[in-house]
């Protein structure tokens, strides 16, 4: 029992020595404790100065708001963007005008993207208004308005709107301003209109004769469109692998299942071959994903198909191939597309009737992924197979069931089961009153011990401080000990103190 003690003892003055990694947390520390030798934190001068200059703007007091503003700005800690607009405002009302006007480009480089830009911006025309300098029309306000105007020529007439358009898309000196917005807008109001000279220049644009840096959002918006003949135009006539992709994904947002069936047929290309699976999930394109499942023989093409059921929801092709289709890899990929699309109704007794076990574990997994409880439980009433309980088992982590968990740790014949379900609960952070209940009836060390390990994995120091002072065993004592010494738990602390000055 000495030994047992010292070796204790030894672990807690090394932990607090050291500070052990969690343990030394400032919350674990009483308030107070560490003031006194611990400089004051540089946040609470930060919030001081904020405070006192937005009192000085308030009374005017110029030079006192700069020089407090100043100091936010020095420390370079929060509200630094803020700080820096409003000494700038400070600079322009004390008549400094150079300083301002560095203090605003200042802002701009460090914190382009600031919600201070603007009001910085307004200033900055204000004091250039005042040196007599010629204003520059402010780009956002610009932008704004280019936005507004695109924005009603797509109410217009399109004959009288396209040859603007143009005009616009012709302008190399707007196609970097507003982030792209104009552009975009101008492409958008072209898609929709129906006349041919519309129509013609949207072509160019989308196969990359005009504008090729617009390509691929010309050809997004005639997904929107739906104009198929275009896009189809553009896969066949275009050398470029992006563009056929993008043309592919935008046949599927416009529901172009024959299309995309016709183009995927005599395609080489696996990367398109892909594409064109996928965007048959994203069309919801049902029927032709199930022909051509039954007509293809490769299998990487077999498995995309399959994946594109998810986007599209087909689990009734997912439930045939994982019932029927003489692969078990293929079924086994089947039970997995089910269970992400939440098929439980069609997993239900699955796993007991089949032989492959590779396809009985996809199955058990695919009901965890599911969220299939009840099957589940069903399962593991019906299985009288010590490993597929286990894994049954061992799925109710995923679906969240720590109800069958406690139901087996507490009550089932198999003790090695039993033990599973411990485990299980520990990392599903099932009840603790039930790990207690376990830990108080069950006196086999080895179970105590993975009851330890599990309320330690969901981080429960409360319940292991009850059980520390309770037990009378040395070593299953020293474990818990070891266990609450790196957890940077408060109370779990404390005991560990009581400990030490006994």
């Amino acid at each position: 029992m000495k030994k047992t003690t010292s070796f204790i003892i030894f672990i807690l003055i090394l932990t607090i020595t050291l500070g052990g990694a969690a343990a030394a947390q400032t919350d674990d520390i009483p308030p107070g404790a560490i003031s006194s030798f611990q400089p004051q934190k540089s946040g609470d001068r930060v919030d001081d100065a904020l405070a006192a200059g937005k009192d000085a703007i308030y009374q005017e007091q110029w030079q006192k708001a700069l020089d407090s503003y100043s100091q936010v700005v020095k420390a370079g800690r929060a509200h630094v963007d803020e700080a820096l607009y409003w000494q700038a405002y400070a600079q322009d009302k004390l008549g400094q005008d150079p300083q301002a006007l560095k203090t605003i480009a200042q802002l701009r480089r460090e914190y382009p993207r600031s919600q201070w830009i603007k009001d910085a911006g307004a200033l900055e025309q204000e004091i250039l208004r005042k040196q007599g300098k010629t204003v520059k029309p402010d780009q956002e306000s610009d932008c704004d308005l280019k936005l507004l105007a695109v924005n009603s020529l797509m109410n217009s007439d399109p004959d009288r709107a396209v040859p603007i358009i143009e005009k616009l898309l012709n302008n190399g000196g707007n196609s970097g301003q507003c982030e792209g917005q104009v552009l975009d807008k101008a492409l958008f109001v072209l898609s929709q209109s129906d006349s041919q000279r519309a129509r013609d220049l949207m072509l160019q644009i989308a196969t990359g004769k005009l504008h090729p840096e617009l390509q691929k959002k010309a050809i997004h918006y005639l997904g929107i469109s739906g104009n198929h003949d275009t896009l189809m135009k553009i896969y066949q006539g275009s050398s470029s692998v992006e563009a056929k992709k993008t043309a592919l994904h935008s046949l599927g947002i416009s529901g172009g299942c024959t299309e995309l069936l016709t183009l995927s047929a005599p395609e080489k290309d696996p990367q398109l071959v892909k594409e064109a699976i996928h965007s048959m999930g994203i069309a919801g394109c049902k029927s032709e994903v199930r022909d051509l499942y039954n007509k293809v023989t490769d299998s990487e093409v077999k498995r995309d198909l399959l994946h594109s059921t998810i986007v599209s929801g087909d689990t009734e092709l997912q439930q045939k191939v994982a019932m029927s289709d003489p692969d078990p890899k293929m079924r086994a990929e089947a039970l997995k597309d089910l269970g992400v699309s939440g098929g439980c109704t069609q997993l239900s007794g699955f796993s007991a009737n089949e032989k492959d076990p590779e396809v009985v574990h996809a199955a058990i997994k695919a009901m965890g992924v599911g969220g299939c409880q009840q099957q589940l439980r069903d399962l593991y009433n019906k299985t009288t197979n010590p490993d597929m309980k286990r894994e049954v088992l061992h799925s109710t982590i995923v679906s969240g069931d720590t109800e069958l968990q406690e139901k087996v740790a507490l009550s089932d014949s198999d003790p090695k089961l039993r033990m599973e379900a411990i485990k299980d609960l520990g990392i599903s952070g099932g009840g603790s009153a039930t790990l207690t209940k376990i830990y108080q009836n069950d006196q086999n060390p080895d179970v105590r011990s993975v009851v330890i390990n599990a309320l330690f994995i969901k981080g429960d120091a409360h319940s292991l401080v009850e059980l520390a002072r309770k037990e009378t065993n040395p070593e299953l004592k020293r474990e818990l000990v070891q266990k609450m010494s790196v957890m940077g738990n408060r109370e779990a602390t404390d005991y560990l103190m009581e400990i030490l000055n006994k």
